[in-house]
């Protein structure tokens, strides 16, 4: 419009300047809207006001002019002051109709602006000189907008690759500390050479973890002791969370042991459970956080095994019908034509942390056979979602799959339990730490 003003002064087209005054200040009031920080308002304001200041100027002058090409900046409009998808795909329909319902009516109103073919013609090439210089400026102001944009998300992707990469690190360093709270496979072989350690993270670091605790022998007899404490234990959450509780659940196993000559195992979990509890009542936090786990002392001379279980289970797989006699074992068979099978001792169902029953727990104590073969664990192998329905694996399944591979090297057994478990997980994402220990006698 202020282009306009000049233009029309010049070539005596006084008729269309209190026009062009009053679309001008119709305009200018977007200023006075942006000042009171009506924004959103603002922006709708301003675009109606375009259509409604141009739309006389396609009526008063008479065609030829040119003046119907000022809707096509127009229609650029919305993409750049509209943070609306479907805001801009209305706004730039609206303008399509517009454009469309003035080549069909305008010659249905006479011109109240008389001019020659000449000043026709010079009033195209304005008109289309300000349609270029709109729609270059609209286009380039895009442009900026774009490339800033892009030069602020560079900057926000810096920031944030160093940001993962300092705490990849700091995760990674935690990990060597887990692992170095963990025992180590030289320690757990050199006390039971016949076993496997399954060990699967869902993250870097875990909630899951594995310990070993050999009794001393009085009078040094038997530097690698006769009794070995083991356990596989699952503690609240995964990943950084996960590991933390696991710390805590992990000393306190070591307390109740080292501190305080604990070896019978329910009587350590009972001791844990107090240790783990106290350590999370010093905090302001209601915590209640804590682990699931089976715990086992196996003497290794006798074959003699106690076990104690906070909400995870022990199983047994033995050729041998004797065990069946022990009482609260369930018993799976091998199948037709075979003896033994899989036996299950259940724990008490209630976790090393607070609860609202807390009773004391249970301890099963069993002589087992030569050949018996010894299995505890978490819940992250049956609770994994995969196969063809992206269903749970689920306890039964785990059961036939620990017969079936039953007569493998236990080394064998860890390479085929790691590969059905990628089997089946296929494509999904692990869920859960996983921890399964076997331990053949």
């Amino acid at each position: 419009m202020a282009i306009y003003l000049p233009v029309e002064i010049i070539f005596n087209s006084v008729e269309l300047v209190p026009f062009i005054l009053i679309e001008l200040g119709i305009l200018i009031l977007t200023l006075f809207f942006n000042h009171k920080k009506w924004f959103g308002f603002s922006r709708v304001y301003f675009f109606i006001a375009c259509i409604i200041s141009i739309l006389p100027m396609m009526y008063v002058v008479p065609e030829g002019a040119g003046n119907e090409f000022l809707l096509l900046p127009l229609a650029l409009l919305p993409g750049l002051v509209f943070h609306n998808r479907w805001l801009d795909i209305s706004f730039f329909l609206l303008v399509v109709i517009v454009f469309y319902v003035v080549l069909g009516t305008r010659g249905l109103i006479d011109p109240i602006v008389d001019v020659t073919q000449e000043q026709i013609d010079f009033f195209r090439n304005i008109y289309l000189g300000v349609v270029f210089l709109l729609s270059f400026t609209i286009i380039f102001y895009f442009r900026t907008l774009v490339n800033e944009f892009e030069e602020i998300n560079k900057k926000k992707t810096l920031l944030l690759k160093a940001s993962n990469d300092e705490i990849k690190a700091s995760i990674n360093y935690a990990k060597r500390i887990q692992e170095a709270i963990l025992p180590s496979m030289a320690l757990i072989k050199s006390n039971l050479p016949q076993s496997f350690i399954y060990y699967k993270p869902k993250d870097i670091v875990a909630g899951d973890f594995y310990w070993m605790h050999v009794l001393p022998q009085p009078n040094g007899q038997n530097a690698d002791g006769d009794v070995v404490l083991f356990a596989a234990a699952d503690c609240t959450g995964h990943g950084v969370p996960g590991a933390m509780v696991s710390v805590v659940c992990n000393n306190a196993l070591n307390q109740s042991v080292k501190e305080f000559g604990i070896t019978q195992p329910n009587l350590i979990l009972e001791k844990s459970r107090d240790l783990v509890i106290e350590t999370f009542a010093e905090s302001i936090e209601n915590v209640q956080d804590g682990m699931d786990i089976a715990i086992c002392a196996l003497n290794t001379k006798t074959n003699e095994l106690q076990y104690a279980g906070a909400n995870n289970p022990i199983w047994i797989v033995s050729n041998s019908m004797s065990l069946s006699e022990v009482k609260g074992i369930n018993f799976y068979p091998f199948g037709e034509g075979k003896s033994g099978g899989l036996y299950e001792i259940k724990a008490n169902k209630q976790p090393i942390g607070k609860c609202d029953l807390m009773n004391p727990f249970t301890n099963h104590s069993i002589r087992l056979n030569k050949g018996d073969t010894i299995y505890i664990f978490s819940d992250g192998y049956t609770d994994q979602f995969g196969g063809e329905k992206g269903k749970k694996f689920k306890s039964k399944p785990f059961k036939n799959l620990l017969l079936s591979i039953n007569s493998n090297t236990l080394d064998e057994q860890r390479t085929l339990l790691d590969q059905h478990f990628e089997a089946w997980k296929g494509d999904l994402e692990q869920i859960d730490d996983v921890c399964i220990i076997g331990v053949k006698i």
